[in-house]
């Protein structure tokens, strides 16, 4: 059965409805959320593989338990992968049901070492920076995919020209290649956020125990290393209190993100009204109506601004939890662990759902040049053409077209008879030819003229997108490598032989 017949609406599509949109916009309604800490069981089981080996280094525990906890974790790690391995909430969390599995197993002799020199206060920091390290990598590749795919679709549309809006009113004549490659703009300042946060995050709390360390002569180096760390979190006091700002390090990120996100969202609400026309959206991004036939609905885009103000509320309330907190651990950052996974669940699938978008989108040239030559959106250029060729000044050229507009406001387009009267009316006896207005009124013409570094011009515009093409070439580097170390740490772990 094709996905257009699973909903009630879409039969007028020509397209078949997106899986992936459809479920984004379908969120929480039909979909069950697993328990947090189900969430963080491969990220224990590694903690708990690091922590263990660095025990036998350490020659805190022998080969044979080493051997035993390993090969248990390594069986508890097919069981989950397998789905059959469920977490007893009689056990309180993940850590003590791991803890269980192993002991229930091999006996207390072994079970029972695991907690050896540790605390749950730095299994769950060590846990949840594990888990927020891989989300902010996996944000920052949904970045780069975005941001590339909209610099594809910026370069195809150097020439094409739009109206530029203030105030929703017409402004300025702009180009649609200039206005996408703005969106990505802002996605590189979020991929800087992303790396930033990484670094902050990327610290290794395991040692600190309960918040003050243990008399166990541990390596913390060694768990740094087998847990590809960038460094050892110091002050074990401090690797347990700030355990709520590494979250909000992360929700923030998030959080300009889906700012920036639901400004594309809104854009394109506009631009794709049956009113205004300007883009279109490929129907396998649409949703529709139960009661209405004829709906073709950007429902993808009211989601993403609503998940927005989601990730709002959810950075306020993370930047909350420890203010005016005792030092060391309080059981008020157990909410931390439920709002962090909030917000990546709710916002992670926004940057492919508008690559998606923007994959299909159809940009309606004509259109856009058609809108481009109403509502004066010349005035500025005209106004500046006439303060360099008779030097006058801004001020004055401006009040010669606030009378132009309004002399030519029945012809709904600058003429040469209206700029004429106004110059006059100015005290202004220069006179500009005929052929010259005409050229201030076609929109390509501008264009051209705003040659200066960063503005809309077909000249200008490649050199942005191989700047910014740039930017996010380094930053899928530093993505792309920390990716590797990552997973070349878990296999040398995962393997590790006493």
């Amino acid at each position: 059965m094709s996905n257009k017949k699973q909903q009630v609406w879409g039969s007028h599509l020509e397209q078949t409805p997106a899986e992936q949109n459809v479920l984004f916009c379908a969120g929480r309604d039909v979909q069950s959320l697993p328990m947090a800490d189900e969430i963080l069981l491969p990220y224990d089981i590694w903690t708990n593989r690091a922590h263990a080996i660095m025990l036998y280094e350490q020659e805190i525990i022998s080969a044979e338990i080493l051997a035993s906890i390993l090969e248990g974790l390594r069986e508890l790690e097919s069981l989950i992968q397998a789905k059959k391995f469920t977490l007893d909430p009689r056990k309180e969390d993940v850590h003590i049901n791991v803890e269980a599995f192993i002991t229930e197993k091999y006996g207390i002799a072994v079970g029972g070492t695991m907690h050896t020199g540790r605390s749950r206060n730095d299994q769950i920091a060590c846990d949840m920076r594990l888990y927020l390290r891989e989300s902010c990598l996996t944000l920052g590749e949904n970045l780069i995919g975005l941001a590339s795919s909209l610099l594809v679709h910026a370069g195809k549309h150097r020439e094409t020209a739009m109206p530029g809006f203030t105030h929703y009113q017409p402004g300025m004549i702009t180009s649609w290649g200039h206005w996408v490659c703005s969106y990505v703009q802002g996605l590189c300042r979020d991929l800087e956020r992303s790396e930033f946060a990484f670094k902050l995050i990327n610290r290794n709390p395991l040692g600190a125990a309960a918040s003050f360390g243990t008399s166990w002569n541990i390596d913390r180096q060694k768990t740094t290393d087998l847990l590809a760390f960038g460094q050892i979190e110091s002050n074990t006091l401090d690797c347990i209190a700030s355990r709520w700002e590494n979250e909000a390090e992360l929700a923030q990120t998030y959080t300009f993100v889906m700012n920036h996100l639901s400004t594309v969202a809104q854009d394109l609400i506009f631009l794709s009204l049956p009113y205004v026309r300007m883009v279109e959206i490929d129907e396998s991004m649409v949703t529709g109506s139960s009661i209405m036939p004829q709906k073709k609905n950007p429902d993808f885009a009211e989601v993403i601004k609503s998940k927005a103000s989601l990730a709002h509320g959810v950075l306020i309330s993370l930047l909350g939890l420890q203010k005016g907190g005792l030092s060391g651990y309080n059981r008020d950052m157990q909410l931390s662990k439920y709002l962090v996974m909030d917000i990546v669940r709710e916002c992670e699938m926004a940057p492919l759902i508008l690559k998606g978008v923007f994959d299909g989108l159809k940009v309606n040239a004509e259109v856009m040049y058609q809108h481009s030559r109403e509502g004066f959106m010349n005035a500025v250029d005209v106004a500046d053409y006439l303060a360099r060729t008779f030097h006058l000044s801004f001020r004055e050229c401006y009040n010669i077209m606030a009378l132009t507009v309004k002399y030519s406001k029945d012809a709904g387009m600058i003429t040469p008879k209206a700029l004429h009267r106004a110059m006059k009316e100015s005290d202004c006896n220069e006179e500009v030819a005929g052929e010259i207005v005409v050229s201030l009124n076609d929109p390509q013409f501008l264009l051209k003229q705003r040659k200066h570094q960063g503005a809309p011009s077909p000249e200008a515009l490649p050199v942005q997108i191989e700047g910014l093409s740039a930017q996010i070439s380094q930053h899928s580097d530093f993505f792309q490598s920390t990716r590797k170390h990552i997973l070349l740490a878990h296999d040398t772990c995962r393997s590790y032989q006493s």
